[in-house]
C-alpha cells in the first residue's frame, strides 16, 4: 500500500513543478457509430499561457463523426468576434483514434491539419499541421494524464502536456450525468512557432497626377528566438462542469492560465530598391511576452449527439 500511496503523491509533485494546458482530452470510446453537432463559445483565445493584447473570443462549431472501433473525424470552423476583425478566422480538421491497452491505461492518437483566413493574426497561426497521442493512467485518487505533440510550421516543435485530473460525479442516474473534473497540467515547448521568414516585392505607388520613378525591390523579414529550447510555458488549472444526457451535453470549462519564461525575438528586415539593399535589425518579441500575466478564460459549449 505504501508503494502505491508513494507514487501518487510522486505523480502529484511532478505536476505542480511541470506546467500546464489542457490542449487535447481523450474522447470515450463509442458502443456504436454516431454523428455529433458541437458550439462554443471561447472567451479568449490562449495559447501556452499566452493571449493577444487585443482580447479574441471565438465562436466555433465542431462537427464530428465516432465510430463504435474507436476511429473518429472532426471538422470545425472559427470565428473570430475582436470588434473590427470580426469574421472566420481559421478551421480544423482532426483525424483520431482512441484506443485501450489495459482496463486502467488508454488514450488517444490524432492528427490535425489548420486552415487560416489570409488575415489571420493567431499566436499559434504559424502551425500548418500537428500529429500526437495522449496516454492516461487511472489511478486509485486521480487520472494521470500526457499528451505529445509534434506541431509543424517553418520547422517542426515538441510539445509535451503532463497533467493531473479528476472526475467527481455530483449526480448520476439512468437519464443523466453531472460532474465537475477539476485539473492541473503543464506545458513544456520548443519555440519554432515563434519564428518565420517572410518574402514580398515592394510595388511602385500608382500617383499618375506626378512623375515618378519606377521601384523595383524586395523585402525579407526573418524573425529567430533569442534563446531556443524546449522550456516550461505555463501552468492551468481547469474546473470543468459537465452535464450529460442521452442526446446532449452542456460543458463549462473555466480555466486559469499562470505562463513562465519570456520568450524574446529578434527581426533582421532587409529592403532591396533598385538594386540598393539595407538591413535593419529591431527587438521584435510580442507584446504577450513582454507582459506576461495571469490569464482567466472559460469555453462554454453545447452538443447534440443523433
Amino acid at each position: 500500500m505504501r508503494p502505491r500511496i508513494f507514487f501518487a503523491f510522486f505523480l502529484l509533485l511532478l505536476s505542480f513543478v511541470v506546467n500546464a494546458q489542457p490542449l487535447r482530452k481523450a474522447n470515450t470510446k463509442n458502443d456504436s457509430t454516431n454523428f455529433r453537432i458541437q458550439t462554443n463559445y471561447l472567451s479568449n483565445y490562449v495559447y501556452n499561457g499566452r493571449a493577444d493584447s487585443l482580447k479574441a473570443p471565438y465562436f466555433y462549431t465542431t462537427a464530428t463523426l465516432n465510430f463504435a472501433s474507436g476511429l473518429y473525424a472532426s471538422f470545425s470552423l472559427n470565428y473570430l468576434l475582436t470588434p473590427g476583425q470580426s469574421g472566420y478566422d481559421f478551421s480544423e480538421l482532426d483525424l483520431g483514434y482512441n484506443y485501450t491497452l489495459a482496463e486502467k491505461v488508454s488514450g488517444e492518437i490524432y492528427g490535425s491539419k489548420y486552415f487560416y483566413s489570409t488575415g489571420s493574426n493567431l499566436i499559434s497561426g504559424n502551425i500548418s499541421s500537428d500529429l500526437g497521442f495522449t496516454i492516461n493512467y487511472d489511478l486509485a485518487y486521480f487520472n494521470f494524464h500526457n499528451s505529445f505533440d509534434i506541431f509543424f510550421s517553418n520547422k517542426a516543435d515538441i510539445q509535451l502536456v503532463p497533467g493531473i485530473e479528476k472526475e467527481i460525479m455530483l449526480s448520476t442516474n439512468k437519464e443523466n450525468k453531472f460532474s465537475i473534473t477539476p485539473g492541473l497540467y503543464s506545458s513544456f515547448s520548443s519555440l519554432n512557432y515563434y519564428e518565420t521568414t517572410i518574402n514580398r516585392r515592394l510595388n511602385p505607388l500608382k500617383n499618375f497626377s506626378i512623375k515618378q520613378v519606377p521601384i523595383v525591390g524586395t523585402l525579407q523579414s526573418s524573425t529567430t528566438v533569442d534563446q531556443k529550447g524546449f522550456k516550461f510555458l505555463d501552468m492551468e488549472f481547469t474546473m470543468p462542469l459537465s452535464y450529460d444526457t442521452k442526446k446532449w451535453n452542456f460543458l463549462f470549462i473555466p480555466t486559469y492560465a499562470i505562463p513562465f519564461n519570456k520568450i524574446s525575438t529578434t527581426s533582421v528586415n532587409t529592403s532591396t530598391l533598385n538594386g540598393v539593399s539595407k538591413t535593419v535589425t529591431i527587438n521584435s518579441t510580442p507584446y504577450s511576452e513582454n507582459h506576461l500575466a495571469n490569464i482567466f478564460f472559460f469555453d462554454l459549449g453545447i452538443t447534440y449527439k443523433f
